[in-house]
């Protein structure tokens, strides 16, 4: 399961993560808790290192989407490391989205695991539960 998104460009320079370090509740916590693989990003700091590690581009709408909780980033440490995105509603997520390094799209063979960890986190915290498909 993928989101086709067009670039997510980072619009946090270097001075702005440092002087976001002390903001609170501009960066509202995941749902989940994810694991060892599935890492939530828990702060505007946190999210350009991502953006820096694995050069996904992060735009002004993903920055709102994040700020109105309604968008979530983890970093997927598994193979191929990954910046995953999870669009959300109050049932749950609506698209998980896995981009590698150099922000290229996994295969859908690449998202499988990917994929059925996020599922497992989300059904772990009680969402998804009724949907046999998912």
């Amino acid at each position: 399961m993928s989101l086709a998104v067009t670039g997510i460009t980072m619009a946090l320079t270097s001075a702005d993560a440092e002087t976001d370090k002390d903001t609170t509740g501009i960066f509202p916590s995941p749902p989940v808790r994810g694991g060892e693989l599935l890492v939530p990003i828990t702060s505007w700091p946190k999210m350009h290192r991502e953006t820096q590690t694995t050069k996904v581009e992060f735009d002004l709408f993903w920055y709102d989407s994040v700020t109105d909780g309604v968008a979530y980033f983890f970093r997927w440490l598994g193979e191929p490391r990954s910046t995953v995105l999870v669009v959300w509603n109050d049932e749950g997520p609506t698209h998980i989205e896995c981009r590698k390094i150099g922000d290229v799209l996994v295969s859908a063979q690449e998202s499988a695991s990917i994929t059925a960890e996020v599922t497992a986190a989300f059904r772990a915290a009680g969402y998804w539960r009724h949907l046999a498909g998912h």
